[in-house]
C-alpha cells in the first residue's frame, strides 16, 4: 500500500465491540498495524442466524464463533467503561488502561432473546443452553405470540410456522404494515403479509400490547396478551421483538455532546466522530444512516474506516462515506422469503438462496479463519 500502509503499520488501532462491523475491521486490519478488539463477551454472535437456533437444537453452537484463535493476542476481553479521549486512552472495568492512536467505536446494539443475548451473559456456552432450551420450550407449546412486526419478529415468526407445524403463532404489530419504517415499498411488504399468512400466521395489525410489562417472557408460565384494542390472544411463550437500544455506556460520558436521540454518535463525512480526527463509529452506534440500522450497511462502513485510517496516517484527503442503496433479505423459515434490492422485490428462489437456507453463517465462520461445526444435534 506504500506509504500509507507503512505509516499505519506503526500506530494502534483499538476497536471497542466485537460484532459485525468491530470484527470485519479487525479481520481487515490484519497485517496493517497493531490492534486490539476489545468486547465483553469471549465469542463473536452471529444474530443473523440466531432465530434459527429456537427451532433447530444444536444451531446456537454454529452463531458463536470465539474470538481467541482469530484474533490472539489482539483481542481483550472485558467491558470499557469510560474513554479518555485527551490521554488518548480507554478504561476498562477491570481498571486496565489501553492506549490508542485511532479509535474506533463499534458497540452495536442490544434487545430482547433470542434476536440478541443480555450483555451480561459473556459466555458462549451459557448462551447456547438458553437457545437449545427454547427449542424445548417451542415444541412443547401450543399458543405462541410475537410482538413486533419489524425484521426479527416477521423472521421469527416464519421460523417457527416452517419447522414446526402444530402451534398456533400469532403476531401483534402496532403499524399497518410489516417492516413498516419508510425504507421499503409496499410490494415488499405485501409479500411479507402474504407469505407468513401462508404459513397460518395470524397477524393483529395496529394492535399495541398493554400490558407488556406484566408478561412472562421465559415462557415459565401460560398468560393472556391484551392489547389497546380489546383483544386478547392466549400464549405458552411471548417472544418481544421490539425495543433495540444502542450500546452506548462506554462512551456516553466522554461523548455526552456527540449523541442522537437514540444514543449514537454523531459523524462527519469521513465516519469520524464530530470534533475528533482520531475516534470513528461504525455500525449500529454511528448516526451515519439515521435510524435505519442494517447489517450490511456495517460492511460499507468498515470500507471507508480501513481507507481512511490509511489516509489519516498518511496525511492526505479522507474518503467521504456514500451511504448503499437499500438491500433487506428476509427470510420466512429455511424455504423461502422476500427481498428488495434497491425498487425490485424478489421472492421465495432467491431469498432462499441467498440467505434463507444458511443464514450467512459459514460466511463469518470462514472470515474468521476458522471451520465451522456440524451440528450433530439437527435431527
Amino acid at each position: 500500500m506504500g506509504g500509507s500502509s507503512s505509516n499505519l503499520q506503526d500506530k494502534h488501532v483499538v476497536i471497542v465491540g466485537g460484532g459485525y462491523a468491530g470484527t470485519d475491521l479487525a479481520n481487515r486490519l490484519k497485517g496493517k498495524c497493531k490492534f486490539t478488539l476489545i468486547d465483553p463477551k469471549d465469542s463473536f454472535h452471529h444474530s443473523v442466524g440466531a432465530l434459527r437456533a429456537v427451532v433447530e437444537k444444536g444451531y446456537g453452537n454454529m452463531t458463536f464463533i470465539p474470538y481467541a484463535p482469530t484474533y490472539g493476542e489482539s483481542f481483550k476481553q472485558g467491558k470499557v467503561v469510560s474513554i479518555n479521549a485527551t490521554a488518548k486512552k480507554v478504561v476498562l472495568e477491570t481498571g486496565d488502561e489501553i492506549s490508542y492512536d485511532y479509535l474506533v467505536l463499534a458497540t452495536g446494539t442490544s434487545g430482547p432473546f433470542p434476536a440478541k443475548v443480555d450483555l451480561s451473559v459473556t459466555d458462549a456456552s451459557q448462551a447456547i443452553e438458553m437457545y437449545n432450551s427454547y427449542v424445548d420450550k417451542i415444541n412443547a407449546a401450543k399458543d405462541i405470540v410475537i410482538i413486533g412486526g419489524g425484521p426479527v419478529g416477521v423472521e421469527l415468526a416464519g421460523e417457527i410456522a416452517t419447522d414446526t407445524k402444530d402451534k398456533n403463532i400469532t403476531l401483534i404489530h402496532s403499524k399497518s404494515a410489516l417492516i413498516d419504517n419508510g425504507t421499503f415499498n409496499d410490494k415488499f411488504k405485501k409479500r411479507l403479509r402474504e407469505g407468513l399468512e401462508t404459513l397460518g400466521v395470524e397477524i393483529l395489525f395496529e394492535h399495541k400490547v398493554s400490558n407488556l410489562d406484566e408478561l412472562p417472557t421465559d415462557g415459565s408460565a401460560r398468560c393472556t396478551v391484551q392489547t389497546d384494542k380489546g383483544s386478547t390472544v392466549e400464549a405458552d411463550i411471548v417472544f418481544v421483538c421490539i425495543g433495540l437500544k444502542t450500546n452506548s455506556s462506554a462512551y456516553s460520558e466522554a461523548f455526552s455532546g456527540k449523541l442522537d436521540e437514540i444514543g449514537c454518535l454523531k459523524v462527519d463525512e469521513f465516519l469520524r466522530v464530530e470534533g475528533y480526527t482520531d475516534v470513528f463509529a461504525i455500525g449500529d452506534c454511528s448516526a451515519a444512516d439515521g435510524q435505519a440500522k442494517m447489517a450490511f450497511k456495517a460492511g460499507t462502513h468498515v470500507e471507508v474506516v480501513v481507507k481512511n485510517l490509511q489516509l489519516q496516517a498518511d496525511e492526505k484527503d479522507l474518503k467521504a462515506y456514500k451511504p448503499p442503496s437499500n438491500i433487506m433479505f428476509v427470510p420466512l423459515g429455511r424455504n423461502g422469503g422476500v427481498a428488495q434490492i434497491g425498487n425490485m422485490v424478489v421472492g421465495n428462489f432467491i431469498t432462499k438462496t441467498a440467505k434463507s437456507k444458511g443464514l450467512f453463517t459459514s460466511r463469518f465462520w470462514d472470515a474468521m479463519g476458522q471451520k465451522m461445526p456440524t451440528n450433530s444435534k439437527k435431527k
